[in-house]
């Protein structure tokens, strides 16, 4: 990499990691400042602030609450335990701690174990509304719910309640032995503790545990896809949304979780035996996990095109605990699909996230998939290296995205293209045919093509392709200051598109329907279900389109034909 080149590069890494780090009164103590409500809920009193949202907009922010008991020592690679009662009155004004997780600075980490924490934004406390469950992305290892990368302020205003967590990562939320020492999933467990806490308390916040949405984006996006597959979340929540992900992309399941927790084991000297070791791991400070979990910058090639060291898993049948999960997502989608209105979609260019990070740390990707054919081909596949199948799926995508030309800087375009429907774009749209095949429940597809001034983490990667990036739509959904290189106008379309995307994210949460009625905001569309086909989706765009087919049909159709050729037992990985 030239010397010049180095500061931008720097940049676009500490961007990208930025990013995965971007009719019934409530029992409401009386106080002497109405600014800072004091609650009284099942869990103990909490008292909150009232926060700005523009000229004469406010709303009430309870900040880090804590829903689970600290997973610390015994505690840690078990269950969250739910958090007992507390005394007194807790202060709501500043946000629990992250949990563990690589700093930007490198060598460096921040947060801590004790992190379970939650937070509640609403304009009133009077009354029931409706509740949206937020939970972030970030690979399973890094990022947080708090509000300096995922502001309230669009979708108070609309309405709702919103919660955003913190659950475990990394290691320490995702390790799993594959036997009963270790049964895994603590992450998705901790989410699903947190929907516990919300149902038992939030009526004293205001909002209605009979009327809860989950919704997420890239890992926290597959996290709740699994929620909807899962028996334990049923009643816990009524809708689900998930955002640029689902638990069958290529990064969001880990197929051969002993491996990863062996290698750690090992490294520490405590052998491969999970019967002895997983007590051993429990003594460690908790800052020796981070280490070994591939940092976003350290992760091999193909990257995000392979499961991440540390994510969900098969728990097995005799772990001691509560079981989640106990089938590959493919099965669970065959035999349970969503039993709750379910809304999935994507943005138009995904890829370039990822590319630009490529591009940045490491120039030699795109000739080491020059030397390794292989790479091209979908590891949920299951299609052998070295075998013709193989060379037909590699040639196929070749010749059909850039021409079999060798891949270098000049085709970065058409690889983003590639990278875009390979990470993400089929498993979404395989995601929703086989939803759609399953069951009767409202389903509802998306794709996200706006460019605009909000898409900030595409600015901030310096990305000059056009189209909406991974998390492009975030700013769309949630104030996000510290990501914007500079103000946007008051009056540019990009804050039309935002308030269109709120009203259709709260209309869901409030209905199951994102377009119940005519809205001249929504510029009176009707937004398709999906038919028993797989068709029918939204395009948000600068102006909203309702279309009878899949997005990106040319391209879907020859992923589907080479799957349907050469690919032995799709998924089942």
């Amino acid at each position: 990499m030239s010397t010049q080149n180095k500061p931008r590069a720097l940049g676009i890494v500490l961007a990208f990691l930025s990013v995965l780090t971007l009719t019934l009164l409530p029992p409401v103590s009386s106080q002497s400042d109405p600014t800072r409500p004091i609650i009284d809920s099942p869990a103990g009193q909490v008292q909150g602030t009232t926060e700005s949202c523009g000229l004469f907009c406010t709303y009430y922010s309870f900040k880090g609450i804590p829903y689970a008991e600290p997973p610390v020592g015994s505690l840690r690679f078990r269950n969250p335990v739910p958090r007992a009662m507390w005394t007194g009155v807790r202060d709501g004004s500043n946000h629990g701690s992250e949990c563990l997780q690589v700093s930007v600075v490198p060598g460096q980490v921040r947060g801590g174990e004790d992190c379970l924490y939650l937070n509640i934004y609403t304009q009133q406390l009077v009354g029931l509304r409706p509740v949206m469950v937020w939970i972030h992305g970030g690979g399973y290892s890094i990022n947080s719910g708090n509000s300096v990368d995922f502001g309230p302020e669009k979708l108070v205003q609309d309405n709702v309640l919103l919660v955003t967590l913190n659950y475990r990562l990394g290691a320490l939320g995702f390790l799993s032995t594959g036997d009963r020492y270790a049964a895994g999933n603590w992450g998705l467990k901790d989410c699903l503790q947190a929907l516990r806490w919300v149902r038992s308390n939030i009526a004293a916040f205001g909002g209605d545990p009979d009327s809860v949405t989950i919704f997420g984006n890239s890992a926290g996006a597959a996290l709740v896809h699994l929620l909807v597959l899962t028996d334990a979340g049923a009643g816990l929540f009524h809708r689900a949304i998930a955002q640029s992900s689902t638990a069958l992309v290529p990064y969001a399941f880990q197929t051969r979780p002993r491996f990863y927790a062996d290698r750690i084991a090992s490294a520490l000297g405590f052998g491969t035996d999970s019967s002895t070791y997983v007590e051993r791991l429990r003594t460690v400070p908790a800052e020796q996990f981070v280490p070994f979990q591939e940092a976003t910058v350290t992760i091999p090639v193909p990257r995000f095109l392979r499961p991440l060291d540390f994510g969900p898993v098969v728990e097995p049948g005799d772990a001691p605990d509560e079981v989640i999960v106990r089938q590959r997502p493919i099965e669970l989608i065959r035999t349970r699909a969503h039993r709750v209105p379910f809304l999935v979609g994507y943005t138009d260019l995904e890829g370039a996230f990822f590319t630009a990070l490529d591009n940045a740390i490491d120039p030699t990707v795109k000739g080491q998939f020059n030397a390794n054919p292989h790479l091209f081909v979908p590891f949920f596949w299951n299609v052998g290296a070295g075998t013709a199948a193989s060379s037909q799926i590699s040639g196929a995508f070749r010749e059909h995205y850039w021409q079999s030309r060798p891949l270098d800087a000049s085709l970065d375009y058409e690889w983003t293209v590639y990278q875009s429907d390979h990470m993400f774009a089929f498993a979404i749209d395989q995601t929703v045919r086989l939803h759609a095949q399953t069951t009767p429940a409202p389903l509802y597809y998306y794709q996200f093509a706006y460019d605009g001034d909000l898409n900030l983490y595409k600015k901030l990667f310096g990305v000059q392709h056009p189209g909406a990036i991974h998390t492009d739509e975030l700013p769309y959904l949630f104030h996000i200051p510290a990501a914007m290189l500079v103000p946007v106008s008051p009056d540019s379309h990009a804050n039309t598109v935002s308030s269109r995307v709120v009203r259709m994210w709260t209309n869901f949460a409030k209905t199951g329907n994102p377009t119940p009625g005519q809205d001249a905001l929504l510029q009176n569309v009707q937004w398709p279900t999906v038919g028993a086909t797989g068709t029918g989706y939204l395009s948000i765009g600068h102006d909203l389109l309702p279309v009878q087919q899949t997005p990106n049909p040319t391209r879907m159709n020859l992923w589907y034909n080479l799957q349907q050729t050469y690919a032995n037992a799709p998924f089942e990985i």
